[in-house]
């Protein structure tokens, strides 16, 4: 089994020779295939969520993303609020001890959700989704005099979609199975 988890990554690797900032493959979440989100899925195998796009609104720009070991971070632009106005990291726990507990949204069910306001101008805050192995972090530092109501347009854009899928479309796809959260198989 860990001969066939290795053959997983290096098929991933060969269908995506590369994930890091400028690549213009984006982790959608309604198109699941085997892609920078199964990249993510290997990069916190014990995360049973996965950071995805829902839709960009007109002004925002995903510009790019770097998977490694134990964390997988995402950047979007914005016309306004400028580059790297958001960061999406997924990681296998967060620190949220400055941070305060808010409801979660709907598409944020069964997660725990934080937020650590720092700044309004220029608008600098921090949320976290907590939930069974991992966390989502999504860091906004916005461009001086951005009006911070752009961050309910950024949570719009931004959402999770289950392991679970990804593991399903990797073996469907590509008859592999991608281990860790999900995988009895690769137990042991």
């Amino acid at each position: 089994m860990r001969g066939r988890a290795i053959l997983v990554g290096l098929a991933l690797v060969s269908v995506l020779s590369s994930c890091s900032v400028g690549d213009e493959r984006w982790p959608i979440c309604s198109e699941i295939q085997a892609s920078i989100l199964a990249l993510e899925a290997q990069s916190v195998p014990s995360a049973t969520q996965l950071p995805c796009i829902a839709e960009l609104p007109i002004g925002w720009r995903f510009s790019g993303s770097l998977v490694r070991d134990d964390r997988a971070t995402l950047w979007f632009d914005h016309d306004r609020a400028g580059i790297r106005a958001v960061e999406v990291i997924l990681a296998p726990e967060c620190d949220v001890s400055a941070a305060v507990q808010v409801p979660p949204a709907p598409d944020e069910v069964g997660m725990r959700a934080f937020q650590a306001p720092e700044s309004l101008d220029p608008f600098i805050g921090t949320r976290y989704l907590l939930f069974e192995g991992g966390c989502i972090e999504y860091r906004y530092r916005f461009a001086p005099g951005t009006s911070p109501a752009l961050v309910i347009e950024a949570d719009r854009a931004l959402s999770s979609v289950p392991r679970a899928a990804i593991v399903a479309e990797v073996r469907g796809d590509l008859d592999l199975t991608l281990c860790g959260a999900g995988a009895p198989e690769c137990a042991g």
